[in-house]
């Protein structure tokens, strides 16, 4: 677990075969759709995205097996090489990422450039800077008091896995996709890599930026069920998926049947817990909101539900409130920064969530949830119980339940009666949250803030348990 504290003072798509077809065109007004821009992201507007043929996914992985084979990536010039092709790729194509994003589910272009765009930029600078020092092994002695290895000495290299596959997801598709893929490049790795199909416009646009690297060090397959079902029975000596625990199960059964490795990051129901030791209540209520409600909740370390202890929730919610009146305003259907739910599946299965909840709507805009335009307005819900349907699963959606807790025992009972979560997130007093993360277990906890975790580059990231492994 990674523990980090701070102080408190898209579009409607229609598939047709293979192809993918706004049906709403008209949403995205405010993005540049030119004749021009459509060829460089060769998805946006009416293009298509084309799909793999099946009988091809054997013969790419063969070149970028032959491409590790033949040892160029062993060569640390090569390997920064490929890197400053990368950005390269990412910054003449950065207007068609961004806009592919906005396509795709609607988020801000400052939102995708902040939280995807400018951190994978920042990674490949890192190892850019760094590779030369990261890539010398380590040097000790064999062993600390047995006369026999005193005069031995032992070291550990840093070997590249082989050739990997890296599956992406559709929340965040730049982010997620590519910087396990800047990890892998640097390592001496050749990589096949797969953007989610539920982001078409960016799965285009993230091809247009391969094609400045090495055909035998990187390639791309699109697709869907079919295509990703064939691209895991190939004999990839590591396996890096993010997005759900179903489709983990299959990825980890895939890397299992080669005795590969394998990297899960799964997400699940990460709490925010505010205890009554908490004295200022407006900064906890802003960075409870933004967790929330960044990418309309569709963010695997976002705060899925809230506990708060009884003595603050009356004082708590209003500001809760005025946190996401500040952000998107009364009318955020209206706003250019507030995103929309994927596809009409998910905006389905949320609504479904809150027809079925016992608790108690808090009034927060005056906008109704709208399946044509794929909206679900910031929702807030108090006098949740531990058995509400809210509570049955990760929600992905920007819907807040509240649970009222009397100790902090209490609150800690209920966490671990779950699986372990990606993020947990503690509001409190230094001994009251040092108690919470001794008594918990999740991928990350962080004290007294949300999400800025993610912006570390000296700290591990990742689950446990079902949230990722």
């Amino acid at each position: 677990m990674t523990t980090q504290e701070n102080k408190v003072d898209s579009s409607p798509l229609v598939k047709n075969e293979h192809a993918y077809v706004d049906t709403n065109s008209k949403r995205h007004a405010d993005v540049d759709t030119n004749k021009e821009h459509t060829a460089v992201s060769g998805a946006l507007g009416s293009s298509e995205l084309t799909y793999t043929p099946v009988s091809d996914i054997s013969s790419i992985f063969d070149a970028v097996r032959l491409g590790f084979t033949s040892g160029t990536q062993r060569s640390l010039s090569h390997r920064k090489q490929q890197l400053r092709q990368f950005l390269r790729g990412l910054r003449e194509e950065k207007k068609a990422l961004l806009d592919a994003v906005y396509f795709d589910i609607r988020k801000a272009r400052e939102e995708t450039e902040l939280f995807e765009y400018n951190a994978v930029e920042y990674e490949i600078g890192v190892f850019l800077d760094n590779l030369d020092a990261w890539s010398q092994p380590d040097h000790n002695a064999l062993a600390m008091q047995q006369p026999a290895f005193l005069l031995s000495r032992g070291q550990v290299r840093k070997e590249p896995r082989g050739t990997v596959v890296v599956v992406g997801a559709w929340n965040y598709p730049i982010r997620i996709l590519l910087l396990p893929v800047v990890g892998a490049l640097a390592a001496g790795n050749t990589v096949v890599m797969k953007p989610s199909e539920l982001s078409p416009h960016t799965a285009a646009a993230v091809e247009r930026v391969v094609r400045y690297m090495d055909p035998g060090v990187i390639r791309v397959v699109q697709g869907g069920v079919e295509e990703t079902t064939v691209l895991l029975k190939q004999s990839f000596d590591h396996f890096f998926y993010t997005g759900n625990g179903r489709v983990g199960k299959v990825v980890a059964r895939a890397a299992a049947e080669h005795l590969s490795g394998v990297t899960l990051e799964l997400g699940g129901k990460s709490p925010s817990i505010v205890h009554a030791d908490v004295s200022d209540l407006v900064p906890v209520a802003t960075r409870i909101m933004w967790s929330k409600l960044s990418n309309a909740g569709q963010t695997c370390v976002a705060t899925d539900y809230l506990l708060v202890h009884r003595s603050l929730k009356d004082k708590l919610v209003p500001l809760l409130v005025d946190a996401a009146h500040a952000m998107f305003g009364r009318s955020p259907q209206k706003s250019l920064d507030y995103g929309r739910i994927v596809n009409t599946r998910s905006w389905t299965r949320i609504m479904k969530l809150l027809t079925a909840t016992e608790g108690t709507f808090v009034q927060v805009t005056n906008d109704e949830a709208d399946e044509a335009d794929l909206f679900i307005p910031p929702v807030i819900v108090d006098g949740v119980r531990f058995d509400d349907a809210l509570m049955t699963e990760e929600l992905f959606a920007p819907i807040l339940p509240i649970i009222t807790y009397d100790t902090l025992d209490e609150a800690i009972d209920f966490v671990n009666q779950n699986d372990q979560p990606l993020a947990l997130y503690v509001f409190a007093a230094s001994q009251s949250a040092e108690h919470v993360i001794s008594h918990t277990r999740s991928g990350t906890a962080v004290v007294n803030d949300t999400f800025f975790h993610l912006a570390s580059h000296t700290n591990p990231f990742g689950g446990v348990g079902p949230s990722g492994v």
